[in-house]
């Protein structure tokens, strides 16, 4: 099956703004994927596996999270089941012995965070937060959004705003890219919390149950800006103004093995 491509859709500002984590990943890796998700804005043919599993187990964590501060005391097991079939709900293909491994290590997560109530100024979970050209706090959909990003879980403590990426890897690494995606939190964040002058970023990986932090400073941030706007003005450069047959893919057994779009794409790599 062969996508029918538009001919008369031309790359905008529109299709490009607001810039995430991974849309600016997407666009590096190949112009037809980032052409059907954000520009035709195409349907999958289906959501893969590892998605699904992702998104059931960011679910069950941040009700979690927010129940057990709000309750103040220890959750069970009941609980997680419980915010299991509320995501069910929303995806009925997903199975409990998919999610069932990371129960305990949510679990654990989410009761030791209790140790931490008398001393927080604040949290917040699913964060959306949004810049604009100057780097100044905007509207998530605004017009003049810019840069956006949604945190998982974010606590103040002390002169600290810690920020926490909750993950489902199967690698323990932490890698380069891992740490490119809490630079753009720690960005995002310091504009929308300036009082801060450490931001603590941990990354907490739910499958093997463990947490990596690693401290951002003023100065951090800024090298990490002024490396930043080259490369999304590079970007910019390379989509606006073109239609689909202007743009080149970049077929590859990685990115066409994870790539949404297989079934419509001509220049898919088996």
């Amino acid at each position: 099956m062969r996508a029918k491509i538009n001919e008369n859709i031309y790359i905008d500002i529109k299709h490009l703004r607001p810039w995430s984590f991974s849309k600016i990943q997407k666009a590096k890796r190949c112009a037809y994927d980032f052409y059907w998700t954000y520009v035709e804005k195409q349907e999958p043919a289906e959501r893969a596996d590892f998605f699904i599993l992702g998104s059931g187990v960011h679910y069950i964590l941040e009700n979690a999270i927010n129940t057990v501060f709000k309750r103040r005391k220890p959750l069970n097991y009941n609980v997680l089941k419980y915010f299991f079939e509320q995501f069910k709900q929303k995806e009925p293909s997903i199975e409990y012995k998919r999610v069932k491994p990371f129960m305990p290590k949510i679990l654990n997560y989410v009761n030791g965070q209790l140790r931490r109530l008398g001393k927080i100024h604040f949290f917040h979970s699913e964060v959306e937060l949004c810049i604009n050209r100057e780097f100044v706090p905007a509207g998530f959909n605004g017009q003049e959004a810019f840069i956006r990003g949604k945190l998982d879980f974010v606590f103040a403590q002390d002169d600290t705003l810690y920020i926490v990426d909750h993950k489902t890897n199967r690698s323990r690494e932490f890698s380069k890219r891992m740490k490119t995606q809490l630079r753009w939190y720690a960005l995002l964040a310091k504009a929308k919390y300036p009082e801060f002058k450490k931001l603590a970023l941990e990354v907490h990986n739910v499958r093997y149950g463990f947490v990596k932090r690693v401290i951002f400073t003023d100065t951090d941030i800024l090298h990490f800006k002024l490396r930043l706007v080259p490369i999304i003005e590079m970007v910019e450069e390379e989509f606006f103004g073109k239609s689909f047959a202007d743009l080149t893919p970049s077929p590859s057994s990685t990115n066409c093995r994870w790539c949404d779009f297989r079934h419509i794409c001509p220049a898919k790599k088996e």
